[in-house]
């Protein structure tokens, strides 16, 4: 066969193994008591939670949550039922002080849960840049709603519809139920269930969970919902694929028009005119306010800078914003030039949430050797 047909097959293989069904969520649907007993899985994860809160004047708080879990909310919620939303964090694996978290105060936290000592691993949690999302819990079956409340659907037959992602090949769920060598993870939205009891096999289809080419099926699984703990399984009974649903992803609802000032740069590491700066090193910058993340795109530029910048293309960089900590973090392909000046240009047209715009910012810092 000439060589561009017998690689065919291959480059097949490559996209459906990068395609959109093989992506993790943005977000996962979970309950308190899966956050806590999975604090590594979730550490530094956007999660969605449905849970009563406990306020006090300067607290709040998950009530009744088997470890402590503070809210640090955004903007104060109108609301006291509905979705919970932000970065879950475990304290005791950040280093006091993080200058990554500047703009969160710690302290009350480490007072009330800990006398005032910076605790250890697995103790004290919270999440960070939290919004309350208004609405009433979901009360027909979906991988979603039984991710957020396994407890409200435990012991009963359900039929649900997910995309097929392997033995947890993209870490949708925390960890195993292993209850058998074909237990698999059905995904759908924001929202995982483990299958066990059942192969993944029927008319026209035969899935391998230990295989990514096989993920991004959708299939119709029914079974019986089971729960131990925080862990939740479906039992399967039958299985058949199908299309994917028409419903539409679940997004964040759009805060309302605010009368906030302009977003401004308050924090950099490096600080602009710093020498001496590692060449291997990462860029992060702080914002004062929420900043919408897809305004970054094609934004921010890096370049040298001086009599003796490199000929040649500019640093290949990264960038990625972080809601939670309200920070850009960029982050290099190769690392930088030696005794270089560089540039980093936040340019027109990045805002914050409600729109309103940053005025273009330049840091320039000098590498080490």
């Amino acid at each position: 066969l000439p060589r561009h047909v017998a690689l065919l097959p291959l480059l097949a293989a490559v996209l459906l193994c990068a395609s959109p069904g093989a992506q993790a969520p943005d977000r996962i649907a979970t309950t308190a008591d899966a956050l806590v007993g999975a604090p590594v899985f979730f550490h530094g994860k956007r999660v969605v939670v449905r849970h009563a809160v406990r306020q006090t004047d300067r607290l709040a708080e998950l009530d009744g949550a088997a470890k402590p879990v503070y809210i640090f909310w955004r903007e104060p919620p109108a609301g006291t039922e509905g979705e919970i939303r932000g970065e879950f964090w475990d304290i005791g694996r950040m280093l006091e002080g993080d200058e990554r978290f500047a703009s969160y105060d710690f302290r009350p936290v480490v007072e009330a849960a800990n006398k005032g000592r910076w605790p250890g691993r697995d103790q004290i949690f919270v999440l960070l840049g939290a919004t309350l999302i208004p609405g009433p819990a979901a009360s027909a079956p979906t991988i979603r709603g039984i991710a957020m409340a396994p407890e409200q659907f435990d012991g009963r037959s359900v039929t649900l519809i997910g995309r097929f992602r392997g033995r947890n090949l993209f870490a949708d769920v925390p960890q195993g139920v292993s209850k058998g060598k074909w237990d698999f993870v059905l995904q759908s939205a924001d929202g995982a269930i483990w299958v066990t009891g059942l192969r993944p096999k029927g008319k026209d289809f035969d899935l391998d969970p230990g295989a990514r080419v096989d993920t991004g099926r959708w299939l119709e699984v029914t079974g019986t919902v089971t729960r131990d703990g925080s862990s939740v399984w479906l039992a399967g009974q039958s299985a058949r694929v199908t299309a994917a649903p028409a419903d539409q992803p679940v997004e964040i609802a759009a805060p309302p028009p605010s009368r906030e000032p302009a977003p401004v740069v308050i924090f950099s590491a490096p600080l602009t005119d710093d020498t001496e700066i590692p060449p291997d090193g990462r860029v992060r910058i702080q914002f004062s306010r929420d900043m919408k993340a897809a305004s970054f795109d094609n934004r921010v530029r890096v370049r040298y800078d001086g009599p003796n910048a490199p000929a040649g293309p500019a640093p290949a960089s990264t960038s990625t914003y972080n809601e939670g900590t309200r920070s850009l973090e960029v982050s290099f392909k190769e690392p930088l030039g030696r005794f270089q000046t560089v540039v980093i240009v936040l340019e027109d047209g990045i805002v914050a949430i409600d729109g309103q715009p940053l005025k273009p910012w330049t840091l320039r810092f000098t590498t080490g050797g």
